[in-house]
Parts: structure tokens; sequence; C-alpha cells
């Protein structure tokens, strides 16, 4: 409890600092802060009430919850467009993103279907894809990458914790593999090799293997026209990720600025509200997908580690709760909320540094955002509330 509030309050002053502009003497501050000040009491109020709500009625809710969810994914794409995309149902001032509550509907219905008896592999490969694909299909065309990418990185942790052998899900990611490998020849003889290799070695059959090696070679050929058939923006955001001085006003942009912010604060940091980058607005979106860069600059290193530490610290303490938790759907329930978590901030770090590309997703407890706070305070909520129940098992 001690390490979540302190990320919550890390976060507020990450985000109080991203609300104010100092340029000269002028003085300029938007109310981010107190907005999320109010979410983060709504948060708190929702963790507090799943804590002690009893695990039957939980239970009794997935799938109600999920259709009520899935209709607003539909709702979204219908609605007037805000910011020139479909993500957020307008409710006056607020703003409700139905895809940040999809992904704790998914985990609980994925955990509820896995948690069968005696379920087999085939089963939970098809049944884990179809309950993650339909409301990520829902989600890339609003369009939204990066919350598209987390359902099926909450996918496969739980596929895994479910029984579904490490070699199964290689398999199933290799098509992927072959998309990433299909512009280099080279790189696809190698891996074509690699994967070969890997069917003799596991002895699989004659006929699977052709079928997979073939279907592999496949995607790889196709992978050109995929690529030609993404949007403008999502290939020059993985040009700009390659070489960011491809595009350097328009998708190298992001990268650019956030690099240099981060780089710009060494170890000390330039001090708390001090950021330029931030002060002069070039950091685009600062008080949401790259508010790692205010900390990175005004905060500096020594900043940077110590949220990271906190990070590290709440991760171990899921992992230990995890590890003693017996019933298996509270166990998946858990795998696919810290692999929710793991992925965002992996990703959310690795974007503000340029290591990943560009795909928008926030900074769990710290970026601004009320859906998604809302639902990492309930996942925390959850978390507890297994580990607070475990005694009376």
């Amino acid at each position: 409890m001690i390490i979540l509030l302190l990320l919550l309050v890390f976060g507020e002053l990450a985000l109080y600092s991203a609300s104010v502009q100092k340029v000269g003497e002028e003085i300029i501050v938007s109310d981010f802060y107190i907005k999320q000040l109010v979410w983060i009491i709504m948060g708190l109020a929702v963790f507090f009430t799943i804590l002690y709500i009893p695990d039957v009625i939980l239970d009794l809710l997935i799938v109600p919850y999920n259709i009520l969810i899935f209709l607003m994914l539909i709702l979204v794409l219908i609605l007037p467009s805000i910011k020139g995309v479909h993500r957020w149902i307008s409710l006056g001032s607020v703003h409700i993103q139905p895809s940040e509550f999809a992904k704790i509907g998914v985990i609980f219905l994925l955990a509820k279907v896995f948690s069968i008896k005696y379920i087999p592999t085939s089963k939970i490969v098809l049944f884990g894809f179809l309950i993650a694909t339909l409301p990520a299909l829902l989600v890339l065309i609003q369009p939204d990458l990066g919350s598209t990418l987390v359902f099926f990185a909450i996918l496969f942790p739980m596929m895994y914790f479910a029984g579904v052998s490490f070699f199964t899900l290689f398999i199933i990611v290799t098509p992927l593999i072959s998309i990433l490998v299909g512009f280099n020849i080279t790189y696809w003889i190698i891996f074509d090799i690699f994967l070969l290799l890997v069917l003799i070695f596991r002895k699989v059959s004659l006929l699977p293997a052709g079928a997979i090696l073939v279907g592999n070679a496949f995607i790889s050929l196709v992978t050109p026209f995929m690529w030609w058939s993404m949007h403008d923006y999502q290939r020059n955001r993985i040009l700009a990720f390659i070489n960011p001085k491809f595009d350097v006003l328009g998708s190298g942009y992001q990268i650019i600025q956030s690099k240099i912010a981060v780089g710009s604060g060494g170890i000390f940091g330039k001090g708390f509200l001090q950021g330029t980058q931030k002060n002069l607005n070039f950091l685009p979106e600062q008080q949401t997908d790259f508010i790692f860069s205010v900390i990175g600059e005004e905060l500096g290193f020594v900043g940077c580690f110590i949220l990271m530490l906190l990070f590290g610290a709440l991760i171990w303490r899921i992992v230990i709760i995890l590890r003693k938790i017996r019933i298996d759907r509270q166990r998946l329930i858990i795998v696919g909320i810290l692999a929710y978590f793991i992925f965002q901030i992996v990703v959310n770090i690795g974007m503000n540094i340029g290591i990943i590309p560009v795909v928008g997703i926030p900074l769990p407890f710290v970026s601004y955002g009320g859906s998604s706070l809302l639902l990492n305070l309930a996942s925390m909520g959850l978390i507890f509330k297994y580990a607070r129940e475990r005694s009376f098992v």
C-alpha cells in the first residue's frame, strides 16, 4: 500500500510540473493535476469497494460487464471524433475511454475460461484469441495501436500460466517474427533455418511442420503488401523510430524532443518546474504519453531511478502475492494484471528514451487520464482483495 501511495504522489507531482509552464516572468497553469487528484480520490473509492465485494458477485458480473464494454467500443466508433480519433465517449467535460475498461474485462473473461477444469490446450488457444481479438480489432479501428497491443501482451502470459507450453506460444508468434524478417531476405532465410531446426528438435511430424514453414514463408512474402496497407502515421512512426531524422517536424519530432528532454536532465535534473523543453512546450502530450520525459528533464537520472525502483518494488510485491494464491482463476487474473503493468511500463519508458516506437501508451499511476487511473486502482484492488482473502481458502 505504501508503494502504491508513493507512486500516486510521485505521479501527482510530475503532473503538477507538466501543468505549469514558466516563460520568463509569465506562468501558465493548466488544471491537469487538479483533475487527476479528483480521479485519484474516485479511484481509491473503487479500490476499497472492490476490496469488500464478494468474489461470487464479481464472477456473476464478468459476462454482463464485457457485453457492456463491447457495446461501448462499438458506440465510440459511431460518435463524433475527438482530436481526430474515436477513442472517448464524451460526458460533458469528462471523457470516458472504453478501451481501458476493456482490458480488465478481457483479463476476467480469460481467467474464467482458462480456469475450467480439464480444458485442452487447443481450446485455451482458440477461446483466448477469440476473447482478446474481438475488442482488439474494435480498438485498432479507433485507431489505437498501443491499446491493441496490450490485449495480446495480456493474453500470452495468461495462456502460459493456463498450461500452454512455451513451444506452442513460440509457434503462435512465429508469424509476427516472419513479418519482421520479411523486409530482409538474409534474415528471412536465417529465421526459416532456425525454425526448421526447432521443429526437427521437437520431433514435429511432417505435415504440421510443413504447414508451419509454408505459412511463415507466405507471411514473409506478403509483408511488403501489409506494410503499404498501414496508415501513413503508423508507417512514419516506425520509420521515425529507426531514423528520427526521417521526419524531424512530423513523426520524428516526438522522439527527438523526448530524448533531448531526458538527456538534458543529466544526473540530478534541472530542478522541479525548471525543465526548458517542458516550459517552452516542445514536449508533445507531456502530461500523458511523455510524462517520463518531464521527470527525466527536471529530476534527472536520480528521479527516473527512484520511479523505476518504485515500479520494480510494486511488481516484486505482486509476484510474491501471486506465488501465495492457490485458486486458479485468481492466479490468472493477477498474471493478466501483472502483464498489463509490465508491458505499459516498459513500452512507455522505452518510447520516451527512443528504444521503442511511439504507440501512445500511458505510464501507470503517473500519466494523466481518468479511465487509465481507475483501471489501475481497480486492478490493485483485486490484487489486495485476493491477498487478503487467501487465508480463508
